[in-house]
């Protein structure tokens, strides 16, 4: 009766989808608030969106927070399965399978008020000094233009910057930066408005090509996105997060 018992559930384990798929996969990101951060609620909307996929997909997932460069060169080598968020580029397919897209972001600069910045090309900030972060990847054009530009390792220091007069510009997600301010600066950020965007990319999950098997778990993963977001999911958890 015992082997009896223990072939039954075996059996069930052999037929059940996502028990067969079950694995826990670790998966790295960076503080990037508000769409994902350690001390977010549930790691933040895109933190638990892809949770909630791979979940979908009978995969546990093990988000680790670690420095974007860090994070980036660890995926690169295959030491950790997956980075998020990723925006596309062709550069980028050497190392990395892209998920289907996720929320977009809006890229653009932000500026101190009262500043006289106008924007009708990048040609037009060639006199400035723009905050960036090491290891992103800008927008089209950006890195061609021959700009003077001041690396950090998070958004947060360039918005910091820009208010100690260090830089004239920062180039930052338009949601990113004003949460920054709402937080981090909040009795100065009025002092800080929006200037332009310049670039709109959909967020992805990016899959290291060195791991084994990242075609299949690309392939559940955007399973798992598909059917989280025709049965509403995805709206309820950004509604959760005031999104």
């Amino acid at each position: 009766m015992k082997s009896m018992k223990i072939l039954i559930l075996a059996a069930v384990f052999l037929w059940n989808p996502l028990l067969a798929n079950a694995q826990n996969i670790e998966l790295v990101t960076v503080e990037y608030p508000p769409y994902y951060g350690k001390d977010l609620k549930n790691g933040g909307f895109i933190t638990e969106t892809i949770v909630a996929a791979f979940k979908q997909a009978g995969y546990d997932v093990s988000p680790k927070f670690l420095p974007w460069q860090r994070a980036l060169d660890g995926t690169k080598a295959g030491k950790y399965s997956a980075i998020y968020t990723m925006w596309y580029r062709e550069d980028r397919e050497e190392w990395f399978a892209f998920s289907d897209p996720l929320t977009p972001t809006e890229i653009g600069f932000m500026k101190l008020v009262g500043k006289d910045i106008t924007f009708n090309s990048y040609a037009d900030l060639k006199s400035y000094k723009i905050g960036v972060v090491r290891g992103y990847s800008n927008p089209a054009g950006f890195a061609e233009a021959g700009l003077t530009t001041e690396e950090v390792s998070e958004d947060k220091l360039n918005i910091a910057k820009l208010l100690r007069g260090r830089v004239d510009l920062v180039l930052i997600d338009k949601i990113t930066g004003q949460h920054i301010l709402n937080t981090e600066q909040a009795d100065r950020k009025h002092e800080v408005e929006w200037l332009t965007s310049v670039e709109v990319d959909p967020q992805h999950v990016a899959f290291s090509k060195k791991v084994p098997g990242h075609e299949k778990l690309l392939s559940d993963f955007n399973r798992g996105l598909k059917a989280i977001t025709d049965d509403g999911k995805i709206q309820e958890i950004m509604a959760a997060h005031g999104f």
